[in-house]
């Protein structure tokens, strides 16, 4: 805010010689002091992001594995969003990934529901 008022000074014709210098003056500190102050700010809010997204990742895999050797290798995405706590669209897409990765292959379960079974 400050940066806009010390340009909107800068722009007034009417101002003396020596409020034209203050005003400049002013604009260069604030200019100075706050693009250190948003790019640190950035930095923060992306260093967390990764860490967030690392996070979920380790959790993501943890409790994969866990529920793939507690089912014997079959599990389905119902279990995996559950237990993840997870929505079924992302549960669905990690699996198929880890379905492809580690050749996994498919079942059907008497209710009808896709099972993952992967060899263990």
């Amino acid at each position: 805010m400050l940066s806009v008022s010390a340009l909107a000074s800068l722009q007034d014709k009417d101002n003396n010689s020596l409020q034209n210098r203050d005003a400049r003056d002013s604009a260069i500190a604030c200019i100075s002091l706050g693009v250190p102050l948003v790019t640190g700010g950035g930095w923060l809010i992306l260093g967390s992001r990764r860490q967030n997204r690392k996070l979920l990742s380790q959790h993501l895999q943890s409790t994969f594995y866990d529920l793939v050797e507690l089912g014997e290798g079959r599990i389905s995405v119902l279990k995996f969003a559950k237990e993840a706590n997870i929505t079924g669209t992302e549960a669905k897409q990690y699996l198929d990934k880890q379905a492809k990765e580690f050749n996994a292959t498919f079942d059907h379960g008497k209710q009808g529901g896709i099972y993952y079974h992967f060899h263990i």
